[in-house]
């Protein structure tokens, strides 16, 4: 049976990490992780401030894109979720959303989804 394009992006995956002493779980769409995506995060390399702002809010549309969900909370009750919007991701600290991008691409790496070599 065909498939479409949307059909591809709309798939999700879960992966979680540890974060400190915590857990974070993200619900994200594999089929939209693209060389696009993967570009972004090797793209801070050699920029300069200009570049790299631009490069940030890139970073930031891109996860957005990305994530469907998380178990990210904006209020102490953990009843409200972060919002996935750009401008909001800006807010978190830098290493963390490089650690979420990191592991949705450590998840769909090709040679997890290949078979294991043959033994002889």
């Amino acid at each position: 049976m065909p498939i479409t394009l949307a059909k591809i992006a709309s798939n999700t995956a879960t992966v979680s990490f540890a974060y400190g002493t915590d857990s974070v779980n993200i619900v994200y769409y594999p089929g939209r992780v693209t060389e696009k995506s993967i570009a972004v995060l090797n793209s801070f390399d050699n920029m300069d401030a200009k570049g790299l702002a631009e490069g940030f809010a890139t970073f930031n549309e891109t996860l957005a894109h990305l994530i469907k969900s998380w178990d990210v909370f904006d209020d102490m009750e953990q009843t409200i979720m972060f919002p996935l919007d750009p401008a909001r991701l800006a807010e978190l600290p830098v290493a963390f959303r490089v650690q979420v991008l990191s592991v949705i691409l450590g998840d769909i790496r090709p040679e997890m989804i290949a078979p294991p070599p043959i033994q002889s």
